[in-house]
């Protein structure tokens, strides 16, 4: 599973925003903003997305925080399709993951590449 985590200098508010522009084509599963006061946010976004011609499906969970004064963003995507004998994702999950990045670029400070667990 792809997974980033990206430093940005907008808001948890703003992060959403331009999230939520970019997935304009998915379906989005589930969203809520938590407040914990002191401009203490957290986001949590979820979509899912079928990719028709290739039938892969792909899914994107996101997780936006300001705990410590600057808003940082956790995207781990996933795919899978829906072959006969196996499920491999052709690389849907990676370029539904890119999605993001694109929608984060104007406001980016710093892109971590996070390691994935093992299953």
């Amino acid at each position: 599973m792809p997974s980033r985590r990206y430093i940005v200098k907008s808001s948890v508010e703003e992060t959403i925003d331009m999230i939520k522009l970019s997935q304009s084509a998915s379906t989005p599963v589930f969203e809520e903003l938590r407040d914990f006061g002191d401009n203490k946010k957290l986001a949590t976004l979820a979509y899912e997305k079928y990719y028709f011609r290739a039938s892969n499906r792909a899914a994107l969970f996101i997780n936006i925080n300001n705990f410590h004064g600057e808003s940082e963003v956790t995207v781990i995507s996933t795919g899978s399709s829906d072959g006969l004998l196996f499920n491999i994702d052709w690389g849907a999950a990676n370029s539904y993951l890119k999605t993001v990045q694109k929608a984060l670029k104007p406001v980016l400070i710093n892109e971590i590449d996070l390691e994935s667990f093992p299953n």
